[in-house]
């Protein structure tokens, strides 16, 4: 006997009561719920059936189709035409034909194609599935690439294999008997290709290998092993075979807590260096960071070689000095607190053995606080240092500074002034036998002060409006001249600029402070305006009053007037950036110093050239300006396609020498998302002992889920083995 119900949306759950007055409308505890066009019950085997746009849901699971027929007793249900099954993690799964069982946990499917929550698709002529064991599909097509797969849109790859299985306890997929196409050509065959599915973060195992082909190395295999120790642990081992240098393994280890992490690269070798043909080498570079105390941020670095070039050489680290230091700060409303101890190592043969310094330790403090006026600061400063082997320099340094400073609101402007206090005690074991300070111990006490004025004004005119600040400031720095009994450690790069020139001391060190009375004067300048853009511009000078010049730290020793120090930028027409600073003689406008930069962007593209220029006067052996021209270029092309390039040129001298060159071009899938390809080229002209030019051609192929496929190096193109 069946009962028929032509009613659209008829939950049956209801109606099963209504009718038989006996049979449940629940699946253990999970009720299932019906809407159809047409149903049909019969009573004789307690089955149900429905046609018309079906729609089933059980236990956040819907199961859609033309047709479906649901065995109440055996809690079954067996759908036919056009079934699109959407699970509760949101995987859908489209089939001509389904049978679902033991609360929809159980699937069995013919003509099936998945699309997994992450996008991956899964398409096979049989599929069966228990949730949360494994699921088996047969004659099977697995690809992550985010494509109309449904509607037959070719994936830029795919895996095609006789069976794959997922295994939803370990997270794998594994498939036998595959073939690989890429742009829907086969490019391999494998009789059997294990991977982590889409949901897994890491994973322990082989990883997918890469080889490399260069003049100097020879093939070279490389094959990563990916150890997961806990939840907080893991260890990588990369082997690399050089088949012309010997062999290397690089152990990467991480871990963990909930304010801290470690993490250690040791490099261990037995390759060919400038000392043999088969040398045992190694190297570190590990770090630690974490959060203790009140806010306390440490942070340590091991970095040493055994060897000089074995890094660089081998493409592990292209530092020409390694830095090891631990460092601890604390930052809190108006209190700053830095302590470190650091040690280098140089990786080049030039003054090895005087470019290593080590600081054991250096100890800083500084306070900030309200005056005694409203609008008035005082800064406290303290701190310590112990410095060795800084080019064969060694000495201890204790300095304190405090401060005191305002800002006056005038009748006409701003006026403000600075008083400072600074006090250093040294204690010098050790110099470079060519210096001319002291040995033993040097004191001095520099008191500062500095009185200044700036007046910012609004001009409009000609439809536009501009503020123009003039500013000047007196400045004097007392004390007795020390310059010629402390080793300058701190402030030997010191060139007077826009950012310096108001300063009380410019060096911004402690160990050049240079006593004397001087004037500062400039005025800057900002406006908008429709052709130009935003433009702004600085212009300033300093005089000096008293005091002996800047020994070696200005190029014309004999002025009493600085280099002009200007700057311009603007963007015409939005067209183009342009950012010139630059130093001016001030007795013949001779240009000692400059950098322009230029910008445009075009279309989806981008070009940066930069520009710098310093005089020949700032060189003890230099025969002209030392200058340097750089450009980069960046083009997006469609399609997933971007190309970088960078170019450097060495203009000194009066001749144009290429120096280092690099590009790449990338290509990211596209909308689809699967599959990136790069290509690098690197032209590098210096060399160190063992360590040639290089000129690289580097491709890599990487595909979701699997990794890098294969990486093609050509290194030394105008040279060879």
């Amino acid at each position: 006997m069946s009962v028929k119900f032509g009613v659209k949306a008829i939950f049956v759950a209801l109606a099963l009561v209504f009718v038989t007055g006996q049979m449940r409308a629940f699946a253990d505890d999970k009720p299932i719920s019906f809407e159809a066009d047409n149903v049909v019950v019969n009573q004789a085997d307690g089955s149900l059936l429905a046609t018309g746009n079906v729609l089933l849901e059980q236990a956040g699971s819907t199961l859609k189709a033309d047709e479906v027929t649901y065995y109440q007793q055996t809690d079954r249900a067996v759908a036919r035409g056009n079934v699109i099954h959407t699970d509760a993690d949101g995987t859908v799964s489209r089939a001509n034909f389904m049978e679902l069982e033991t609360e929809f946990t159980h699937i069995v499917a013919e003509t099936l194609i998945s699309q997994f929550v992450s996008g991956d698709w899964m398409a096979a002529d049989h599929a069966d599935r228990i949730a949360g064991d494994k699921a088996v599909f047969e004659t099977s097509r697995f690809t992550p690439c985010n494509c109309d797969f449904v509607n037959g849109e070719k994936p830029l790859w795919d895996i095609r294999a006789s069976q794959s299985v997922r295994n939803e306890k370990t997270k794998t997929i594994t498939h036998f008997n595959l073939r690989m196409h890429v742009l829907n050509l086969p490019i391999f065959y494998l009789p059997y290709l294990s991977h982590p599915d889409w949901t897994v973060r890491r994973r322990s195992g082989f990883l997918t290998p890469s080889f490399m082909i260069s003049s100097d190395f020879g093939f070279t295999p490389s094959i990563p092993y990916f150890q997961v120790i806990d939840d907080t642990k893991d260890v990588q081992f990369n082997l690399y075979k050089y088949q012309y240098r010997g062999a290397a393994v690089k152990t990467k280890y991480r871990q963990l807590w909930d304010q801290s992490a470690f993490q250690a690269n040791i490099y261990t070798a037995r390759v060919e260096t400038y000392k043999a043909e088969r040398e045992t080498v190694g190297a570190v570079d590990a770090s630690f960071t974490s959060t203790i105390g009140n806010d306390w941020n440490i942070n340590t670095r091991l970095v040493r070689s055994s060897q000089d070039t074995f890094l660089r050489r081998y493409k592990f680290n292209t530092e020409t000095s390694l830095k090891s230091s631990a460092t601890a700060e604390r930052i809190v409303n108006d209190r700053y607190y830095y302590i470190e101890a650091s040690d280098r190592q140089s990786l080049t043969t030039a003054n090895k053995n005087t470019n290593e310094p080590t600081i054991l330790p250096h100890v800083f403090y500084e306070k900030t606080q309200k005056g005694w006026r409203p609008q008035q600061q005082l800064r406290t400063e303290i701190s310590a240092l112990q410095l060795d082997n800084d080019q064969d320099h060694d000495y201890a340094r204790w300095s304190s500074v405090f401060e005191v400073a305002e800002d006056i609101p005038l009748t006409k402007g701003i006026g403000n002034y600075n008083a400072s206090l600074m006090a250093s005690y040294y204690e010098i074991h050790n110099q470079s036998s060519t210096a001319s300070t002291k040995l033993g111990t040097v004191a001095h006490t520099n008191p500062s002060f500095s009185l200044g004025w700036r007046m910012p004004v609004a001009v409009t005119g000609f439809g536009r409006m501009a503020m123009i600040e003039p500013k000047a400031q007196v400045t004097y720095v007392g004390g007795n001249d020390r310059t010629d009994d402390i080793p300058n450690r701190d402030a030997a790069e010191y060139r007077i600029d826009e950012a310096n020139l108001f300063l009380q001391h410019r060096y911004q060190g402690k160990d050049y402070i240079l006593p004397g009375t001087r004037v500062d004067a400039g005025v800057g300048a900002t406006a908008n305006d429709q052709y130009l853009g935003n433009v702004a511009a600085f212009a300033g000078i300093s005089r000096r009053l008293s005091g002996t010049p800047s020994a070696g730290l200005n190029a014309n020793q004999d002025d009493i007037y600085s280099d002009y120090v200007a700057s311009l930028s603007m963007s015409p027409a939005g067209l183009i950036d342009i950012r010139w600073s630059g130093r001016m003689s001030s007795h013949d406008f001779t240009l000692n110093e400059s950098k322009t930069v230029a910008s445009t962007r075009f279309g989806a593209g981008y070009l940066n050239l930069t520009h710098s220029q310093l005089s020949q006067a700032y060189f003890a052996s230099g025969e002209d300006d030392r200058e340097e021209l750089s450009a980069t270029l960046g083009q997006t092309i469609g399609a997933g396609w971007s190309l970088t390039a960078n170019q450097i040129w060495d203009l000194s001298y009066g001749k144009t020498v290429r120096e280092k060159t690099t590009a790449a071009l990338n290509w990211s899938g596209g909308p689809q998302d699967c599959l990136t390809l790069t290509v690098n080229y690197e032209h590098d002209p210096n060399s160190d002992r063992d360590i040639g030019a290089v000129d690289q051609i580097n491709f890599v192929l990487s595909f979701k889920h699997l990794g890098a496929l294969s990486q093609d190096t050509i290194a030394g193109l105008a040279g060879g083995e």
